[in-house]
């Protein structure tokens, strides 16, 4: 199978090995130089940071695809937006713009694998025949890598992405409006193919998201109630049921929005991502897995975080 790739477009994707190269690096020597955590957050928006004209527009060159997988590149994308957050200094190390989201598309999930690959979830948010390109998970290497994740219904998303300790990556299944039901799934970094996990059972009425694994292995999403109060969950793979640990709360204000990511630190620390309602910008927070309780470190411009690794 080829497709068509414009220079412009080639030069594009070649540019999203380079920032995030440059990312890994930045804070790789930032991470040596103090115990404080690095962070990569990810939005899509306006294109900056990069110059669209250094490569002309050219007749377009065919490509031969390796995989049946590939996905065509003549789209009209927006940017995505990389930074780099230490926290205990709100330092931004990079802020670059890289085209691979079209306007009818959202980033559902984010996250860093274990050998430091960023992957990103791509899905459209629309269900027109203009809908041109399924759900996809872009891995921000060099070169890019892109799968159609199979496996999904046309009304399903594929969700809070997770690189786990042990190489896997997973994520959460649910409608794209994010109601139940929520399945937990292992996604094939070769073919792009789901499958799903039953070891853990979520509430059929009950909206969950995000999945965070400390080093200790145990996995914790975030469950919001029909009333917008946002629980703090462990899953447990001998527990079917999730175990619900505390509420989540702000100086004794319960947390009233979800949460845009979850994550956990090399030390065992759970951090949380988000903004109360009708509040900006989204903040991290460090939870106290026992009461709920959320103590701000630092605001952070993102759509969603993931931690560095690598």
């Amino acid at each position: 199978m080829s497709y068509k790739l414009s220079r412009r477009k080639f030069g594009q994707l070649a540019l999203v090995g380079s920032v995030v190269s440059g990312l890994s690096c930045l804070t790789n020597k930032a991470l040596a130089q103090t115990p404080s955590l690095k962070i990569i957050g990810i939005s899509s928006g306006s294109m900056i940071g990069t110059d669209q004209t250094a490569i002309p527009e050219v007749n377009t060159t065919e490509l031969e695809s390796t995989t049946p997988n590939n996905v065509p590149t003549d789209i009209k994308p927006r940017g995505l937006i990389l930074q780099s957050l230490i926290t205990g200094k709100a330092q931004m190390l990079a802020n670059k713009s890289v085209p691979l989201v079209e306007s009818n598309e959202t980033l559902s999930g984010f996250t860093c694998l274990s050998d430091g690959t960023l992957v990103v979830a791509i899905t459209p948010v629309s269900t027109s025949r203009k809908e041109a390109i399924p759900t996809r998970i872009t891995f921000l290497s060099s070169p890019v890598k892109t799968l159609i994740v199979s496996g999904l219904k046309q009304n399903q998303q594929l969700g809070s992405l997770l690189g786990t300790n042990d190489g896997r990556l997973i994520g959460l299944v649910g409608k794209k409006n994010g109601t139940p039901p929520i399945r937990l799934v292992d996604i094939n970094v070769e073919t792009g193919e789901m499958s799903f996990i039953s070891k853990v059972k979520f509430p059929e009425d009950e909206r969950i998201s995000n999945l965070a694994e400390c080093p200790d292995g145990k996995l914790y999403t975030s469950l919001v109630e029909s009333d917008g109060d946002t629980i703090l969950v462990q899953l447990d793979s001998n527990q079917k049921d999730p175990i619900r640990l505390g509420q989540l709360k702000v100086n004794g204000q319960a947390w009233n929005n979800g949460l845009q990511s979850l994550i956990c630190s090399g030390t065992g620390q759970l951090l949380a991502f988000g903004a109360m309602r009708y509040q900006t910008p989204n903040t991290v927070y460090s939870v106290d897995k026992n009461s709920g309780n959320m103590t701000p470190l630092e605001d952070f411009d993102a759509t969603q975080i993931t931690l560095a690794r690598g």
